[in-house]
């Protein structure tokens, strides 16, 4: 009776430990992917003209002469559960206040902060603030070769915050359409939206192409184009990229803005009271010489006859050459970086503090550090 009793009780507790390893292995897989990462960037970079006040012209985050001067601090954590994924990317240093000047107050420390979920294996939608479509380049130091940015991308928009949608009719084309309060802010700064939309197609393996635009009135915005109301303005963006061999690759910007003013008729000192164009391309050649050492050359043009951007009036034409020295376990990027900037007219600042000169040269090397992790 003993021995029954002993064989009862044992066969009692086995199946509850295989009931409790059961319940134990569904909560674990119910359990989402929490993923933290980020990078940090700093840089030293000399103007052969020695401007006066200390700053590059033209330039978007390596503005500095004559310092060592701290970039970027990034920390991007995200969450994946299901058919959701949550992004908080932050930032922090100088170029937090130039990448989010949109943004007041502590929400300049929010780079990206969205949620997107997969309404089935094709379409899905993104709510919040998220990084634009627009362009080659973006903020991130390691995800650019170049380490100073472009004209294209300093003049073009840095995020956008509203809804978009994405459909992937297969993996050489999708569709994304999007409405957003605009170019460069977290709130709307008037009482109108912008459309976004992009076309991507990747006619055959190695080679991706990105057709994008961005249109509506951003009148009274941050983004430099006005006060006025029934303005209209439309950037075009093409973004390419081949990779021709293991080792060389081949990228394209192209991108072309108009803006219509709205008026009837012109306004002395006001740029925006006339119809007005900008634009200009960039080539990209980047060569991996060895895992740990490599080149890259980007040659670009920008017009802004009109001074409607930020940097307007202006022509100018750039060649940058960076190499990317990768140390330990390739987290540690070194690139010292040569970058010759001409302008049609004098534009640059010489070293009695006129802004006269034509040609701008800066020498320098940019040090970044990336890590990431993830767990469940």
């Amino acid at each position: 009776m003993k021995k029954l009793l002993s064989l009862a009780a044992a066969a009692f507790f086995m199946t509850a430990n295989i009931a409790n390893a059961q319940e134990t292995t569904a909560a674990e897989e119910t359990k989402g992917t929490f993923g933290l990462s980020g990078y940090i960037d700093t840089y030293y970079q000399y103007n052969l003209n020695n401007p006066v006040s200390g700053f590059n012209q033209g330039r978007i985050f390596d503005t500095k002469h004559n310092n060592f001067s701290l970039g970027l601090v990034q920390t991007m954590f995200s969450y994946d559960y299901g058919k959701a994924h949550l992004v908080a990317d932050l930032t922090f240093g100088p170029n937090a206040e130039l990448g989010n000047f949109g943004n007041d107050g502590t929400a300049k420390l929010i780079k990206q902060a969205y949620l997107a979920y997969d309404l089935t294996d094709k379409l899905s939608f993104t709510v919040g603030q998220f990084g634009t479509h627009i362009g080659y380049e973006l903020i991130d130091a390691p995800l650019n070769y170049n380490y100073s940015l472009s004209y294209l991308f300093g003049n073009g928009p840095f995020y956008h915050t509203g809804a978009k949608v994405n459909y992937n009719f297969s993996d050489r084309l999708g569709f994304m359409l999007g409405v957003v309060n605009g170019w460069d802010g977290l709130q709307d700064f008037n009482d109108k939206k912008s459309v976004a939309a992009q076309v991507y197609v990747s006619p055959f393996s190695g080679l991706d192409m990105y057709i994008n635009w961005i249109g509506g009135d951003e009148y009274n915005t941050l983004s430099a184009f006005g006060d006025h109301k029934g303005s209209y303005t439309s950037l075009f963006d093409l973004t390419t990229s081949y990779q021709a061999a293991d080792a060389f690759k081949i990228g394209v910007n192209a991108a072309f803005g108009s803006f219509l003013s709205g008026t009837n008729e012109a306004i002395a000192g006001d740029a925006w009271s006339e119809d007005a164009t900008w634009g200009g391309a960039a080539l990209y050649l980047n060569y991996a010489a060895t895992d740990k050492f490599g080149l890259g050359l980007r040659t670009e043009y920008f017009s802004d006859p009109s001074g409607v951007r930020y940097f307007g009036p202006l022509e100018v034409s750039a060649t940058t050459l960076t190499a990317d020295v990768k140390l330990g376990e390739s987290n540690f990027n070194i690139k010292p970086e040569v970058r010759l900037d001409v302008a049609k007219n004098g534009f640059f600042e010489d070293a009695a503090g006129n802004f006269t000169k034509k040609t701008q040269a800066t020498v320098g090397a940019a040090f970044i550090y990336s890590f990431n992790a993830s767990c469940k």
